[in-house]
């Protein structure tokens, strides 16, 4: 699995972040992880954990669900996302607590990412406290299992086990996604065995041959990047918004910039909020017109998809402090590939 990395500036406290992420990347690099225990899967089928039963009822139930069947319990999407890994998100609920991602790949439902707190997501509740919610599931540092003729072993960090555990869900999977500053669930991810192989992530290890999705052509790309901003734009929202934030603008013009910086990351092949080609945050705000008196940035690549990059941010200190800051106004998003840019931004009003 490509490593996750995430950074955050802000051009106030720019020295102070810098020795900041010094002492958290020495600090992440010298923990050790112990393992406890497998859970092993001889094979691809229901298993559920002592004491452990997958309700009949809830959002998980719509996995294998058809186009209709989606259509008629929750109507036509607000608009349909590409996604590298050949399904499609069909989006419901935006600006909301129903806010909702189907994944249909072939006219069936092979993922599903609930973030709303309407949403009916039994046994597991958004916002319950995690300490109620590790009582109810068996949680290993390494899932085991075979499919298709392939053994898998995904294994967890110890950061992973605490706030992305995967849970074998009867035939599915589920991915928790809880707060580490208020060890309360944020949101929840539903996956087939299929989708959890090609998204890979957490580390892995398997003997065999496994399904590859296809790379997607460079106008696929433009798709997928334009929709991955757009979705982590509404996400950043929902979560200002049940802090008791004011939800953010967009901002072209911080997109623009936000775009540019990612898209350069990859192609000179560094990661930092400073570039000898563009400058900093400020540098490539103001080349992009953005007026502003306030700014930040959050940067992180090597995450699946910009679902899984919001969680990173929400669950380190700095990148936060830029999500919920009440002074800010308007926020751009650029996605490239699996790098990704925040660009925070409180405007100049004469």
């Amino acid at each position: 699995m490509e490593g996750k990395s995430l950074r955050k500036t802000n051009l106030f406290i720019l020295f102070i972040a810098i020795i900041v992420f010094f002492i958290t990347f020495l600090f992440n690099f010298s923990e050790n992880t112990t393992p406890t225990k497998k859970q092993n899967l001889p094979k691809e089928e229901a298993v559920e954990p002592p004491g452990f039963k997958v309700p009949h009822k809830g959002i998980h139930t719509f996995i294998g669900a058809s186009e209709k069947e989606i259509k008629k319990h929750f109507g036509e999407p607000e608009h349909i996302d590409p996604t590298p890994y050949g399904y499609d998100w069909w989006i419901y609920g935006s600006h909301s607590e129903h806010y909702l991602q189907i994944g249909m790949e072939k006219g069936k439902v092979v993922t599903i990412y609930a973030l709303g707190k309407q949403l009916p997501t039994e046994p597991f509740k958004i916002g319950e406290d995690a300490n109620h919610i590790i009582k109810k599931v068996d949680l290993a540092d390494t899932v085991t299992f075979n499919y298709k003729g392939s053994r898998i072993e995904f294994e967890f960090k110890e950061d992973e086990m605490m706030v992305s555990p995967l849970v074998r869900f009867g035939k599915i999977w589920v991915q928790l996604y809880i707060d580490h500053f208020t060890n309360r669930l944020m949101c929840v991810r539903y996956l087939t065995s299929d989708i959890l192989i090609k998204q890979r992530p957490y580390t892995i290890v398997y003997e065999g041959k496994l399904d590859e999705a296809p790379e997607p052509t460079e106008k696929k790309w433009d798709d997928i990047q334009n929709a991955e901003a757009r979705e982590i734009f509404n996400i950043t929202n929902i979560l200002r918004m049940r802090q008791g934030l004011d939800p953010l603008q967009w901002n072209a013009e911080a997109a623009q910039a936000a775009y540019q910086h990612s898209r350069e990351m990859m192609e000179k092949h560094y990661f930092a909020h400073e570039s000898k080609w563009s400058g900093g945050p400020g540098d490539r705000l103001h080349q992009a017109g953005v007026d502003f008196t306030m700014a930040g940035e959050n940067i992180a690549a090597g995450y699946p998809d910009g679902i899984s990059a919001v969680i990173g941010w929400m669950n380190s200190e700095d990148h936060r402090k830029n999500l919920f800051n009440p002074s800010f106004t308007d926020l751009g998003v650029g996605v490239y590939h699996k790098y990704y840019t925040q660009d925070f931004v409180k405007l100049w009003i004469e």
